[in-house]
């Protein structure tokens, strides 16, 4: 069973890629014109993905810490082509603390956006690109040695 924190941020992150999702029963399904994609859960920790290429259909099994970076890579692909993971773990607070020096500063960042209701703001980055989107933080490896990530800023164990 898919994490109720996972849906969520699948949803979120699905809206800002322009893509709607449907929830099923076992599958939790996301589209838009171009790309079709199909989350299922499996045991524990892993999911089983399939989504569309040029040639057909491509079936990938991960972990669902690894579901952030597939779909993002998707989402963002210019082509029907196959994607790939990134080979690094996933992207999380240590990697924004390096990437901006001091996490005070952009929590204060952080709640300027959130109680002005802000929906979305590309906050930046030189390796680590980080956008806010809806209470969700975006983080994208610019150089992709690490893994895409999503932290929920309301209620994720991040």
């Amino acid at each position: 069973m898919i994490d109720q924190i996972i849906k969520k941020n699948i949803r979120l992150l699905s809206e800002r890629y322009h893509h709607d999702v449907l929830y099923y029963e076992k599958v939790v399904a996301i589209k838009n014109e171009k790309n079709i994609i199909e989350i299922f859960s499996q045991i524990k920790d892993r999911v089983s993905i399939t989504y569309n290429f040029e040639e057909g259909i491509e079936k990938v099994d991960i972990q669902d810490i690894e579901i952030y970076d597939l779909l993002i890579k998707i989402f963002r692909r210019k082509n029907l082509e196959k994607v790939n993971l990134s080979p690094g773990y996933p992207l999380n607070l240590a990697d924004l603390e390096e990437e901006f020096g001091n996490l005070h500063r952009f929590e204060k960042e952080l709640i300027a956006l959130i109680n002005t209701k802000t929906d979305y703001s590309f906050i930046g980055g030189n390796r680590v690109l980080t956008e806010f989107y809806k209470n969700i933080l975006i983080l994208r490896d610019d150089i992709g040695s690490s893994k895409s990530n999503v932290l929920n800023i309301s209620n994720d164990k991040i």
